[in-house]
Parts: structure tokens; sequence; C-alpha cells
């Protein structure tokens, strides 16, 4: 008889949970700013019991939280310790001091190559210094030839649906098997004393060869942030620059992304080679050896490790590791890779039947997904051996790791020490897909995306933000 009542109470408190979850759902999704947008949401436990949904299966943009696609099939494949090498070639003979051929600098599609972003990266000028005393080591002294950067191992254009504000923007940078400087540059600017005022062009940092700007960078009032875009495309050494940045400041900095990072890395390194004694006697260029040609390995660089990769490209919602990482699956195609990730999805035993990828970073508006599909793949991978690595990767809330809005959401609540998310975020795009430790001890599993909506975004976060704290209390 008291196993009976006992089943009886404990029924009836996961009745009243239910209907708690259902009830902050419906009243979440009849708010202003959300009434008249479209909202997916899947939430279940580890063992696939759905918890809470809403339109699990309504085809949605999902902005960054596709990162997690590409970063789980990535530790999949290759595992978290996995490194990738840049090679230092020449295509000549040595006499006399004298290397008469070029240098090529071959890309492996590294992301850590002198990143200012992955732990222990080493900077570019150390990985120089590195290649210089190998040359010098090889008897090389001067350079009958030229030094060339060779991204041939990638296709390194980005989408054609990417917006034409962003492709010139460190955020859209090109995705080259020659990666450098996370594939950024600073463009440094002096704010003028009157809001409109121009902004006047001071440098680059570092300097980019053969680069012109066109400047319509005005100042805008304090505090107001980095509001400036680079229009520019790919392969171009013009840019121009438009939006303001803000007052008070001797010197304001925005990132831009590599025209041609490749070029970037030979022209670099043939100035550094300059710099140490070593004299090319031709112009840097960018580009792979005859075919045919017959190379000789000086030295190689080896790359950070995986997960190191793995933990920028989902902490700080970086792109550029994203279209990285979907080349390094698809052999060096980005259509090879999205192939990779949607078979990967498929053994994973997520719904791939209309799962849309126009790229891997969740940048293009062209994406399309289910929340369900992500909510299966974590389940998934939360029995997979590199689960500790991608789950590290997932920003909690205060992460200092983490950038914009979402490392603040659930600070200073019970949610601190046991949300563990993806977000992404585009304009009228908010998305989320984690996991969540409850009151109770369970593990949840839950993918939101928000599209469409009207009110901002940090009234999104909360709203979510509520959505959480419900699942909390309640299982």
């Amino acid at each position: 008889m008291k196993i009976l009542v006992f089943s009886a109470l404990l029924l009836a408190a996961q009745g009243l949970s239910a209907a708690g979850i259902d009830g902050t759902i419906k009243r979440l999704a009849a708010a202003p700013g959300v009434v008249n947008a479209s909202w997916g949401l899947s939430v279940k436990d580890l063992a696939g019991k759905t918890v809470a949904q809403r339109n699990p299966r309504l085809n949605l943009t999902p902005a960054s939280i596709l990162k997690v696609m590409v970063t789980a099939a990535a530790l999949e494949k290759f595992g978290p310790e996995k490194t990738f090498k840049t090679g230092l070639y020449h295509d000549g003979t040595v006499s006399n001091g004298f290397l008469n051929g070029n240098l090529y600098i071959k890309g492996a599609g590294d992301p850590s190559l002198g990143s200012g972003l992955i732990k222990d990266a080493r900077p570019l000028e150390e990985v120089f210094a590195g290649w210089t005393e190998a040359l010098k080591a090889a008897g090389i002294r001067v350079v009958n030839g030229a030094v060339a950067g060779d991204d041939s191992a990638f296709e390194s254009w980005q989408p054609g649906s990417w917006a034409w504000e962003d492709i010139g923007n460190y955020y859209a940078a090109q995705p080259s098997a020659l990666t450098v400087n996370d594939g950024a540059y600073r463009i440094v600017f002096k704010p003028a004393e009157q809001i409109g005022g121009e902004a006047s062009l001071l440098r680059t940092e570092p300097v980019v060869q053969g680069l012109e700007f066109e400047n319509y960078m005005r100042t805008g009032a304090k505090s107001s942030g980095d509001n400036g875009y680079v229009y520019a495309f790919p392969g171009q050494g013009r840019a121009v620059l438009r939006g303001t940045i803000p007052q008070g400041q001797p010197e304001f900095a925005i990132k831009a992304a590599l025209p041609d990072p490749a070029l970037f890395a030979a022209q670099s390194f043939g100035a550094y080679l300059t710099r140490a004694g070593i004299n090319a006697n031709k112009k840097p260029f960018k580009g792979a050896p005859a075919a045919g040609s017959r190379l000789t390995l000086i030295t190689e660089t080896e790359s950070r490790p995986l997960k190191d990769a793995v933990r920028v490209t989902n902490k700080r919602s970086f792109n550029l590791y994203a279209e990285l990482l979907l080349r390094h699956l698809g052999g060096g195609t980005p259509a090879a890779g999205t192939a990779a990730v949607k078979a990967f999805l498929a053994a994973a035993g997520t719904d791939v039947s209309e799962l849309s990828l126009a790229d891997a970073c969740g940048l293009s508006w062209r994406n399309m997904a289910k929340a369900e599909t992500f909510t299966d793949l974590l389940r998934y991978a939360h029995g997979r051996p590199y689960f500790p690595e991608f789950y590290e990767s997932l920003v909690s809330p205060g992460d200092p790791d983490a950038t914009g809005h979402v490392r603040n959401l659930g600070k200073g609540t019970p949610l601190a020490q046991n949300l563990r998310l993806k977000s992404g975020s585009l304009n009228g795009v908010r998305a989320y897909t984690g996991y969540l430790k409850t009151k109770k001890g369970k593990t949840l599993v839950f993918t939101s995306i928000l599209n469409n909506y009207s009110m901002n975004g940090g009234a999104a976060d909360k709203m979510h933000e509520e959505l959480f704290l419900a699942l909390y209390n309640g299982y």
C-alpha cells in the first residue's frame, strides 16, 4: 500500500512539473516580441524522453549553434589530440649558401599558426624565427627566388550567401589552408573630438603590403563601441571603411579580414628573412609548386591539438575555425565537408532529412535546421569518448573565455554551476543548445531556436534564462 501511495505521489509530482513547464512555455510564447515569431524548442533527458517541446521539427535558421555540428563531427573523426603540420619546402638546389629556387610555405589548415586566440599557440614571429634557423641549418643564406604561400590544400572561398557587409570583417575571414594570425589584422584610427567628425586612419597592425583604403569612418558618441565595417572582396587590395568608432580615446582599432592570407604569410616571412639577413631576390607570391616539382622539406611546424581549436570555436563562436574544420572533414572542399557532417549526424541518429547547410559557422541565412536535430546530436555526444573536451568547449554563466551576451546568461543564479551551452545570434535570431543539470540531479539536453522575434536581444536572453530556471527547478 505504501508503494502504491508513493508511486501516486511521484506521478502527481511529475505531472505538476510537466504542467508547470508547459505553462511557462505557453506564457513565454505569448509574450510581446515572441507571439508572432517562430520558435522551435526541444528538451529531452539523456535516454531520449521528451521533457518539453514546442515545434521541435520546425525548419529554422540556427545561427552559430551550427558550430556544434562541425566541432562534434571533427572530434569524432580526428579525436581531440589531432594536430596539423605546416611545412616549409624548397624546390631548388643549395650551393655555396644560395638556394636556387623558391621557398614554399605549404599550409595544411592549422588554425593555430600565429593565433592570438588558441592557448599556448606560438606567435608568428616566433614561428618565423624557427623557420629562419632551419634555413640557416640547411646552409641557405640567400634565396635566388621568392617566398611563396601555398594554400592549395583547401578551397578557400567564402560562401556566396554571406552578406556583403560581413565579408571584409574579421568574423567572415577567408578559410585558407595557410591561415595565420586568425585570418585578421587591425585598422587603427584616431577618433575626432566631435561626434560625426572624420576618424583619421593611422595604420594597420601588422602591416599588410599593397593594401589601400577609402575611408569614410566617422566618430560616434563615447562608449558607442565598434560600429565600423570593412567592405572588401577576398584577394583584392582595396577596402572601403564605413560606420563609426567611439570618441574619447586617443586611438581605436577595429579588426578586418586579411584579403589574402597565403600571400600575407609569404610577404610577412619574406620581410622577416630580410631583417634576419637572408634576402630573397624575387617578389613574394601566392601559389603552389609546378606539377612534377621536386620539393625538399626544410622544417615543419605542428599545430596545437584539435581540442584547443574546438574550444575557441564554441566558446568564442569563432567562424573561421568552424569553416577550417569543415574543410578538414571534406579533405579540403566545403561541399565534401558538408556531406561528411550530414553523414556523421545521420549515423548519430539525428534527423537530417531537411537539414540545409550553406556554411559551417552559422553566418548564412540559408542554413536550415530543426531544434530536435541539435538535441539528439548532443545526446549522442554525451556518450562519446571526446565528450569531456566537447562539454568543456561550451559556455558556462560568467565564463571568462566567452564573448558577447551569452557569458552573462544565468550568472548569479543556480544555473551558474549547472548550465553549459552554445549560443547563436543574427538579426532576429536567438538560438541556444546545451546541457542542464537540474536541482534533482538530472541531466537535460535542450535546444531553442527563435526566429523573427521583435524584442531586444537582452529580453530574449532573459526569456531563456527564465525557461532554463523553470527546467532546473522542475526536474
